[in-house]
Parts: C-alpha cells; sequence; structure tokens
C-alpha cells in the first residue's frame, strides 16, 4: 500500500511539471497547423516530447519483460536444487532458508509487479499533450492543401508518392497509409477521378510491402479497407460493372479468409441485379492550362517594359536609387529589386513568428472578418513603432511617394500546405463611407519558393516568382478611386519551400496632393 501511494504521488508530481511546461498547456487549441509551414517545424517538436514518453513506456515494459523472465529462470534452479536435497532439509534447516526466503518475498513481489497499471503516468502526461496535436479540421485542410497542388500543377499521384515534383526529385515518398487517406478524402468528397488515381498508388505501395502487412493490419489499415475502397470507386466512375466485379474476385482470391471482401462483392451482385446503378460522376475541371503555365514560371505581357533606377520619387534617391521594373502599365506594376537585406528579412520574420495567427478576410455584407477556406496563411501585424519597422514606412514612401499616414500596419504572412490566396482584389467592391480603400498594395518577399508560390494576375497573364529581397507594387485604384478590376490577382499554391511575405495596404484619403486626380475630357455635343 505505501509503494502504490508513493507511485501516485510520482504520477501526480509528473502531471504538474509537464502542466509547468509552456510547450503542453492547454493554449493550444486550434492551432491551424496546415496555414503555417513555421508552425509545422513547432509539430515536429511536439511529435518528439510524444515520442520520448512513448520510448519510456516501451523500457518499462521491457524491464517488466526481463524481470519476469529472469524470475521463472531463477525460481526454476531453486526448485530443482530444493527437490534434490528435500531429504536433508530436515536434518540441514539452514539450506531451508533460500527456499522460504523465495517463497515469503519473490512471489509477493512479482504479484505486485504484475498488478502495477504499466504506462498509467505516460497515458496521464500524453492525454495532457493532447490538445495541442492535430485535429480532424487540420488534417482535412492539408489535403485540401495536397489536392490544390495536383490539381494546379497537372501532378499525378504516383509521382507525388515518390517524391517526384514538376521534375524535380525529393528526399520523401509516402506510405499506403497516406495514399489510402488521400483517396479515402477525394472519394468523400465526389471526386472518384482523383480518388481511383491514389487508391491505385495505396494498392501498389501496400502490395509491395508484404513484410509489413501485419503492422499495417494493427495499425487500421487493412486489404479489405483498400480493395473495399478501390471498388467503391471503380463502381462510381464505370458504367460497367463487371470491372469492380472483376477486380473484388481477384482479391477474394488473393485473401480467400477475408469476409468482408465477400460481404462487398455480394452487395455489388446484388446491386447489378435489382439495376441499382449508380449515376457516373464526372467533375469537369476548368481550363487550368494559363494558371498552371503562369504559376510555374514567371509570366510578361508586355515586351516594350523596362528596367530603370528610380531617383525622382523622392529626394532621397538621388543618393540611393532604388532598381524598379515595369511590369505593366495599366494597371500600373511595378517590381523593386534588392531592396531588402538578409538581416531585415530575418528580423522582420522574427518579429512575428510568435504572433502568428490564422488569416481571415473581411466579409463586406456582414461587416465582419472571418476565416475563408480559400485563403490558407498564418499573419501577424508588426509593431509599428519597433525601429525597423519606421524604417519599412520610411521606405515604402521612397517607393511609392504616397502618404502611410492612416494607413493599415504591416503584415507578415506564412503560407501553410499548398498554400494560397484564391483570385481577389484588395480594394472593397462595396462602398463604404467609414471604411478608407486601398489606392495600392506592396508585397514584400522575405524568403524564396523553390517550386510555386507565384504572385499571378490573369486578366493582365502577369505573374511574379518570390525573390527574397524583392518588392512587387502596383495600383489598386484608378485615377479616379474606382477600382481596377485587372488587380484581379492570387497566389499560387506552394508545391516546395516556405513562402514568407509581407505586406502593406496604403488608404486612399491621406494622397489627395500626392496622387491628384485626372481630369475628365468630355467631348461637347453638337446641338
Amino acid at each position: 500500500m505505501h509503494e502504490l501511494l508513493k507511485m501516485r504521488r510520482v504520477k501526480c508530481f509528473l502531471c504538474l511539471i509537464f502542466l509547468w511546461f509552456p510547450s503542453v498547456t492547454l493554449e493550444n487549441l486550434d492551432k491551424n497547423y496546415a496555414m503555417s509551414i513555421y508552425d509545422l517545424g513547432e509539430l515536429l517538436n511536439y511529435n518528439q516530447v510524444l515520442v520520448n514518453h512513448l520510448e519510456d513506456y516501451a523500457d518499462k515494459l521491457q524491464q517488466r519483460v526481463d524481470l519476469i523472465s529472469f524470475g521463472p529462470c531463477s525460481f526454476v534452479e531453486i526448485t530443482k536444487e530444493k527437490m534434490t536435497q528435500a531429504k536433508g532439509i530436515d536434518s540441514d534447516p539452514l539450506s531451508s532458508f533460500p527456499l522460504l526466503r523465495h517463497m515469503q518475498y519473490d512471489w509477493p513481489n512479482i504479484l505486485w509487479h504484475l498488478e502495477q497499471r504499466l504506462g498509467e503516468a505516460q497515458a496521464t502526461i500524453i492525454s495532457l499533450l493532447h490538445s495541442g496535436l492535430p485535429t480532424a479540421k487540420d488534417l482535412d485542410e492539408t489535403l485540401n492543401g495536397l489536392y490544390r497542388i495536383q490539381m494546379i500543377y497537372n501532378l499525378n499521384g504516383s509521382a507525388m508518392s515518390r517524391g517526384l515534383l514538376m521534375g524535380v526529385q525529393h528526399n520523401y515518398s509516402l506510405t499506403p497509409f497516406e495514399g489510402y487517406t488521400i483517396a479515402k478524402y477525394l472519394a468523400e468528397g465526389g471526386d472518384y477521378g482523383g480518388a481511383k488515381d491514389w487508391i491505385s498508388v495505396a494498392l501498389d505501395l501496400y502490395l509491395a510491402d508484404g513484410g509489413n502487412w501485419d503492422l499495417y493490419e494493427q495499425q487500421g489499415l487493412s486489404s479489405d479497407s483498400l480493395y473495399e475502397l478501390y471498388v467503391e470507386v471503380l463502381d462510381n466512375l464505370s458504367e460497367d460493372k463487371e470491372v469492380p466485379l472483376a477486380m473484388m474476385t481477384e482479391a477474394i482470391k488473393r485473401y480467400p479468409e477475408n469476409h468482408k471482401l465477400e460481404r462487398a462483392l455480394t452487395r455489388l451482385e446484388m446491386s447489378n441485379r435489382i439495376g441499382e446503378e449508380q449515376e457516373t460522376q464526372k467533375q469537369e475541371a476548368d481550363d487550368l492550362s494559363t494558371y498552371f503555365r503562369c504559376c510555374s514560371r514567371e509570366c510578361r505581357r508586355g515586351s516594350r517594359l523596362y528596367c530603370l533606377y528610380n531617383t525622382t520619387a523622392r529626394a532621397f534617391l538621388r543618393l540611393a536609387p532604388l532598381k524598379m521594373e515595369l511590369l505593366s502599365l495599366e494597371p500600373y506594376v511595378v517590381l523593386y529589386h534588392d531592396v531588402l537585406s538578409d538581416r531585415e528579412m530575418f528580423v522582420l520574420k522574427s518579429l512575428a513568428k510568435n504572433d502568428l495567427v490564422r488569416a481571415v478576410t473581411y466579409n463586406e455584407t456582414e461587416k465582419k472578418h472571418s476565416e475563408d477556406s480559400h485563403r490558407t496563411t498564418k499573419a501577424g501585424w508588426l509593431n509599428p513603432r519597433h525601429k525597423i519597422i519606421r524604417r519599412m514606412g520610411i521606405l515604402t514612401e521612397d517607393m511609392t511617394n504616397l502618404d502611410l499616414e492612416g494607413s493599415e500596419e504591416f503584415q507578415v504572412l506564412n503560407y501553410g500546405i499548398g498554400g494560397h490566396y484564391a483570385p481577389h482584389v484588395d480594394y472593397f467592391e462595396v462602398s463604404d463611407p467609414y471604411l478608407p480603400d486601398r489606392i495600392a498594395t506592396l508585397l514584400f518577399y522575405l524568403s524564396d519558393v523553390p517550386l510555386g508560390g507565384a504572385t499571378f494576375f490573369p486578366m493582365i497573364d502577369l505573374s511574379v516568382i518570390p525573390k527574397k529581397g524583392t518588392v512587387l507594387m502596383w495600383y489598386n485604384l484608378d485615377h479616379r478611386g474606382q477600382g481596377m478590376e485587372t488587380t484581379f490577382h492570387s497566389a499560387c499554391p506552394v508545391v516546395v519551400g516556405s513562402r514568407w511575405v509581407m505586406t502593406k495596404w496604403i488608404n486612399q484619403p491621406p494622397q489627395l496632393f500626392r496622387r491628384p486626380c485626372l481630369r475628365e475630357h468630355t467631348e461637347k455635343k453638337v446641338a
């Protein structure tokens, strides 16, 4: 009883210790891991903590096994020895002492160990950590990001599972678990064409790894679950029901003792007999050729555009001119090169990392901010009083010759798995006298992106691949203060890398004398 009380006190003490650590507090709810590549690094650390506790549990199990394995061997030796000396026990009382000690002490000790609930302390700690684990929502958003990458960049599941992305080989590979999870997600969403691609990948990986089938079974992935999903996908794709029937029949030949497969075959046969043919579902994909082309490489529309040193926007630029590349005249879009230093970009990202939260969009109808499934990123607003942020403000005025008074603060964003921002405009499409509109947008690129992540203006066939240290700037409003539809733009999905950007939206009201309106030329009507 005393030992049991001591164990309970130790467990409570461990719980208090782990509640004290900031990394395992209950504040980790709704982390939105899929929204930021940076936060995935935190998830790796979190996983290591869990693995450490699991290894601790395995060590204790091994100690239990060693104790029980050693015990019977020594007990057998004692028994054999005393059996051979049985006649001498009465005549030699000292020789009976080991037997008495063994029977009175060793067996109760073994009984005590058998009664202990191993893993209870680890289970308690892991349950405390559970609040910081990814949720079903995180997994769905990750799957959606992967599907977006596959569709936009025209990738096939087999190549993706081997780490081959857009002709570049990467150091990773997927298992049957990942293939099955993606296929199930797509099938539940009605995309049976995409599901067929991934369930085929999952089956190929599973059949090629026969040595681990028992392990897959223990972890919840069985052959019947793979084949049942495969048949469901084929059943929804093919008007010829003999195809899934043949597939299921072949599966039963492989696994004759699998009763679940037999039941699935029976359901298919009954469906054919009573004519319950499901309607073939076809998803008509939009023409993504232009989108794919301009997200994969830079698109440039104009042939008469040029680069120059900007020395006229502000007086200071005569001493330190900016390298400016003119990308479009209507709308006006320019790219400034070599604006930020590596140190400045490092500091800007560091300032935002601790405050990254899921980015939201403003709903003009409901007059509030809310989550948007078309914007997969996390953002953090920067303190305007920080020295480097004040410098960014001066630099922005140098580049634009616009007044930043009353404008929104600088915001740093980090994109997640397949991170993107669907096509949108930065100006407010609904007129609101209490909501100053955004005359211009600046996008500071704080990192390179090896694959994907371009800023794309589909209406003018223009895209810009992120290059750290550059700044993209464009006007959202024309000279009359009206929004220009040609500024419709998007952030292409990130395939490889981490897309870090900083945004600055400049408001229109303070620009009365910085960007005056043009005269409206009208022709006089002749009576």
